[in-house]
């Protein structure tokens, strides 16, 4: 008796990760960003030794800690607390220094008698509390965060950001996963862009995440362009050219200004020229701080102001008023000009960096912070007996 099987084709072998190569120094927070399939994970599993690479090689020194995926060797039937004696065992932390950190672990994650209970009855912001408690309980050499963190809810989120924080003052080395521009903007020294398994960008976090923004923006990268301006900023601008702004000015009283005092009425004003016929044009801006935290955006499609059959040739002149009630320090305005309440569809227009300014304090009371919120002060204190 014979058998006959169909010839099967040999396996194409796809390299997910390819060229990849960068150095960390001891102490520096290393921010890794990417689309979906990017290589972030893979990469980071070739960092911590749960995958071989095919070629080249990884060299750590240290103590390193990860949390890649939720509750990667955690046993759902065991509890927290058995599952931390077993994955610390597989963490090389011996068993008498885990039993002296198990009451820190336990007050960190902060989940009461489901501590002691089967994990398969937790959510998966209980798994975070665990996993995130276990691996920060002694301070690592190296801490490894993938995008397990943004499950938890906003409360253990702050937590979890400030020990971060604190190891990274004591010398802790971060890589941080994380599609989050507002976390790698506060927590990373240095970002990488990486691109279908190709490192695409080595460089600041603010201008990397532009960069990475953009590409999100435009799906193809031909009509994507980055410059250094005359302050040494990364400028990214983006689009596909239907209209364009022509110039973007800060007035205060009719002046052009680069520097304006606290709670100073302003006006922002865009002139852009449409070289197409469009069917909606919307006008949005950003405010960011020098980290390139979003302070206020706004758009005309959410003030319903949106602009409609508009002809080729045209040019608008859109103003935007409002009182400069922000801190002292340097600000940045990005744009954008497209026909939806996002620049994600018919982005005819991105620009990060289109106009930076700076404000002072001469006139108020000092004060701290990125905004300014005058208080109206009233104090009421009990009636004292003459006696």
């Amino acid at each position: 008796m014979s058998c006959l099987f169909p010839r099967v084709k040999p396996l194409k072998q796809i390299n997910v990760l390819e060229g990849i190569s960068f150095a960390i120094s001891p102490g520096e927070a290393l921010g890794i960003v990417g689309h979906n399939g990017a290589g972030k994970s893979t990469l980071l599993k070739i960092i911590t030794g749960t995958l071989a690479p095919s070629t080249g090689f990884v060299r750590l020194e240290g103590r390193v800690f990860a949390i890649l995926e939720l509750g990667m060797g955690f046993n759902h039937e065991m509890t927290a607390r058995e599952n931390v004696m077993h994955v610390s065992g597989l963490m090389g932390i011996d068993q008498e220094e885990i039993l002296r950190v198990m009451p820190s672990i336990e007050a960190f994650a902060e989940i009461g008698s489901y501590f002691d209970q089967p994990m398969r009855q937790y959510s998966s912001g209980m798994h975070m509390r665990v996993a995130f408690a276990l691996a920060t309980a002694i301070r690592p050499d190296i801490l490894i965060v993938d995008e397990a963190l943004s499950v938890g809810d906003a409360y253990f989120q702050h937590k979890s950001f400030e020990r971060i924080r604190e190891f990274r003052a004591q010398g802790t080395t971060l890589l941080f996963v994380s599609h989050d521009k507002a976390a790698i903007l506060a927590l990373c020294d240095r970002a990488v862009l990486l691109n279908q398994g190709k490192l695409l960008m080595d460089g600041l976090p603010s201008a990397v995440m532009d960069y990475y923004n953009a590409l999100v923006a435009e799906k193809e990268s031909a009509t994507l362009v980055q410059h250094v301006n005359e302050q040494g900023q990364a400028v990214t601008r983006s689009g596909t050219g239907e209209a364009e702004m022509k110039s973007l000015v800060l007035l205060h009283e009719q002046q052009s200004v680069e520097i304006v005092e606290v709670g100073s009425a302003v006006v922002l004003r865009a002139t852009v020229h449409c070289h197409q016929p469009i069917p909606c044009l919307i006008m949005g801006y950003m405010i960011k701080d020098r980290l390139g935290q979003p302070i206020f955006g706004i758009n005309t499609h959410l003030t319903n102001q949106s602009q409609v059959n508009l002809l080729a040739g045209e040019t608008l002149t859109f103003d935007f008023a409002f009182p400069v009630n922000l801190g002292p320090g340097s600000y940045s305005v990005s744009t954008s000009l497209s026909s939806t309440e996002n620049h994600l569809t018919d982005n005819y227009e991105w620009r990060d960096l289109a106009l930076v300014f700076t404000v002072v304090n001469t006139t108020k009371a000092h004060f701290a912070g990125c905004a300014w919120i005058e208080p109206k002060i009233t104090i009421k204190k009990p009636m004292r007996d003459p006696s």
